[in-house]
């Protein structure tokens, strides 16, 4: 999915794997990429081999990651023409953006896809796991763990002697609206029932600990400072 470190992986891999390396957040015969609608024939219609490697992130923060990304298309303006009071902003986002997209994502493009349920089976504790279904072997890894980590997991994966990630690309605090982003997300608290719909969800149940689930309820609920 968009908005957890996806294209920090494609750039390393793309200097460092013998092969083809594709980055996409959906697949199918349509898609407006020709490399993409090629890997789909590859590997859906052809039933030919395929490495996968997606990752997980905290639904809230990523969500509103990719509210920024999506700036213009939400907002219905630019960066730099926006004019919006941080509550007029607030309420575009929660208007606007589509909240469900993390919740059901490795539903709709993994496992109706390649006949893989990562739900089936219990998530690793440290935050890395691997999937194998006929031609499909898929890597899962939490975006918050540490680079070192992720370099090791995928060096693993795709037998890669001495892989490691870049500094992360595509990173919203670096980017043209660093500064709204960055003063929307730390000013940002949400109605309780959008925080107990993404806290209670089974993607964010599935990937991540009680502690943590109960870590991000306390860090964007309006409730727990008394705030709205």
């Amino acid at each position: 999915m968009g908005k957890v470190g996806s294209k920090s992986v494609h750039v390393a891999l793309q200097k460092q794997y013998n092969g083809f390396v594709g980055h996409a957040h959906s697949l199918s015969p349509t898609h407006k990429r020709l490399d993409i609608r090629l890997i789909y024939k590859w590997a859906v219609l052809e039933k030919k081999p395929l490495n996968i490697i997606s990752l997980t992130r905290e639904p809230i923060s990523r969500n509103v990651s990719a509210f920024f990304q999506n700036f213009e298309r939400d907002t219905g303006t630019t960066y730099k023409s926006a004019n919006f009071s941080f509550a007029e902003l607030k309420a575009i986002f929660l208007a606007n953006y589509r909240h469900d997209i993390p919740l059901f994502w490795f539903d709709r493009w993994v496992r109706d896809l390649f006949k893989i349920d990562v739900f089936a089976k219990p998530f690793p504790k440290e935050g890395i796991g691997q999937y194998q279904k006929n031609n499909i072997r898929l890597l899962v890894m939490h975006s918050e763990i540490s680079d070192e980590e992720k370099s090791k997991a995928i060096a693993d994966f795709l037998q890669i002697n001495n892989f490691s990630l870049f500094k992360n690309e595509n990173i919203g605090e670096k980017k043209e609206y660093q500064a709204i982003y960055k003063d929307f997300k730390s000013n940002l608290l949400l109605p309780a029932e959008y925080v107990e719909l993404m806290c209670n969800s089974k993607y964010f149940n599935h990937f991540y600990s009680r502690e943590k689930i109960e870590s991000v309820r306390k860090r964007w609920s309006e409730e727990e400072t008394g705030l709205s």
